[in-house]
């Protein structure tokens, strides 16, 4: 099994697997950075466990431990394999949600079968359970207090999954997965062959219109967190939702180009999240796509047993 590591090893992990979110997780304070490197590294273990895998079986063996692992911990008990103990030392210390935990195995189990007619609902479940539950988890460490902001957070982590989602069809489609649902684009799958560049872009173009929403949902809690974490998360979501914006003005083309965002533009959406961090948390402020996806989060927090 790929080892998470210690703290500086946590620490190369989310700097090789997400330049944004390091570049975003430096403006926390130096304990908080650690513990949220940790915690990512753990997620990242599940992800690896799964896509490193030599077989099907031995990925399904791999989350059948993880889970039991995460199970032993909600039950106060030790878990077996090094990196499970690691979550359980954020566990105790932060009081994480763990159902958050076993959501985000079950998106990986779904990894190993990917469905033949995945339609927008299943869409919603899968970003909630591989990103909207890391933002669940993240929250008792970045100080929320008030749980009844957590569907923000979850929103937040599916619409950087969405976008995610969008600039990376053509390595999804090399593993044999595609999550842009088939009513999007009239049954896109793949097939074996490359996909139909028509039908991806519009694929694309309809997933980031409704990750717009879930960026403004998760935007708009982000002062429900302790002052000292709102900025790197505000950056976060700045450079995630720039990602899409650069797949729009490239046309979509996500086939030929991984988009990326550079270091100066990073630097400018740090300077406007900085001027913008004084927003409170307002629901006042959102739209109808914000509100429609708060609602959604909502439901597959109740879904999934995290209460808020």
């Amino acid at each position: 099994m790929p080892a998470a590591g210690s703290g500086p090893d946590a620490g190369e992990s989310i700097r090789r697997h997400s330049r944004s979110f390091s570049f975003a997780s430096r403006l926390l304070p130096a304990g908080k950075r650690a513990d949220v490197e940790r915690l990512y590294a753990w997620c990242r273990w599940c992800d690896d466990g799964v896509d490193a895998a030599a077989t099907p079986q031995a990925a399904s063996e791999f989350v059948d431990v993880a889970t039991d692992d995460v199970r032993r911990i909600a039950a106060g008990a030790l878990p077996v394999t090094q990196e499970s103990r690691w979550l359980a030392e954020l566990v105790g210390r932060h009081d994480l949600p763990i159902e958050a935990a076993l959501a985000l195995l079950e998106g990986m189990r779904s990894d190993l079968t990917p469905a033949a007619g995945f339609r927008e609902a299943d869409l919603v479940r899968y970003c909630f359970r591989v990103a909207g539950a890391v933002g669940v988890l993240m929250c008792p460490i970045l100080g929320l207090q008030d749980r009844r902001w957590l569907p923000h957070a979850a929103a937040l982590g599916m619409g950087m999954q969405m976008t995610n989602i969008a600039r990376d069809v053509a390595e999804d489609w090399r593993r044999n997965r595609c999550y842009l649902p088939v009513e999007w684009t009239a049954g896109l799958r793949p097939d074996g062959g490359p996909p139909d560049r028509e039908r991806v872009k519009v694929g694309v173009a309809r997933m980031l219109a409704v990750a717009d929403g879930y960026y403004t949902a998760g935007e708009s809690g982000i002062a429900a967190l302790a002052a000292d974490s709102r900025l790197a998360v505000r950056a976060a979501a700045r450079i995630y939702h720039a990602i899409g914006a650069r797949i729009r003005k490239r046309g979509y083309a996500v086939l030929e180009e991984r988009a990326r965002v550079s270091t100066l533009s990073k630097l400018g959406l740090f300077v406007g999240a900085v001027r913008e961090g004084g927003r409170g948390s307002r629901l006042d402020r959102l739209d109808e796509a914000g509100r429609n996806a708060l609602v959604a989060a909502e439901r597959q927090l109740k879904e999934h047993g995290v209460s808020s």
